[in-house]
């Protein structure tokens, strides 16, 4: 599917939401490239954030390792809450930012929400791969990855406005389907050439 879209009024922002390895931030670059929009990865937030606070820059996983995972969530909470009246924009928070109940009327304030639905085998595979996250470092098993895929699954699915299943899809392939997702319901359409 090579079709173009643009954006559509009144289309605020895309929120991008599943478990962590999805492609929530390749899947989001994709749609803002095509859409003309904006990219913002909440994790780098949260890194902007804690450098002005700290007055250094790490990496947000040594946030994590550093602080702890509350501070990290506190921090979280505070970037999308900067993002109340962002508008054009497609944004990745982190896999566990739809897990706070606060930050779930945030999405959902912010934009259309789009989970990107990838089934744990697949996740674990990607995770093995590029190392495994921090949430899973007392069980890296593939059942434990399974139960809290269940229990994220459990909020993401009626969180959101649209899910792909790009379990086995490409990026672009992955963005296609977004995009069609958007386009069924106006909030973008085919560009002219």
């Amino acid at each position: 599917m090579n079709r173009r879209y643009v954006h559509k009024p009144p289309l605020m922002n895309i929120v991008l939401i599943g478990f962590a390895s999805c492609g929530k931030s390749a899947t989001g670059r994709e749609l803002a490239r095509r859409l003309g929009l904006r990219f913002i990865d909440i994790d780098r937030e949260i890194e902007a954030l804690y450098a002005r606070a700290r007055a250094r820059s790490v990496p947000y996983r040594e946030i994590i390792r550093n602080e702890g995972m509350q501070f990290f969530f506190d921090l979280e909470h505070e970037a999308l809450s900067g993002l109340a009246h962002a508008d054009g924009c497609v944004i990745a928070p982190g896999g566990g930012a739809a897990m706070r109940e606060q930050n779930r009327a945030l999405l959902k304030d912010i934009g259309i929400v789009v989970y990107l639905r990838t089934e744990p085998a697949v996740l674990f595979e990607r995770m093995r791969s590029k190392g495994l996250p921090l949430f899973l470092r007392d069980d890296p098993s593939p059942e434990n990855l399974a139960r809290l895929w269940q229990e994220r699954h459990a909020v993401y699915a009626p969180l959101a406005d649209h899910t792909v299943d790009n379990t086995r899809l490409d990026i672009t392939t992955t963005a296609d389907r977004v995009m069609a997702a958007l386009a069924e319901n106006g909030q973008c359409a085919p560009a002219r050439t």
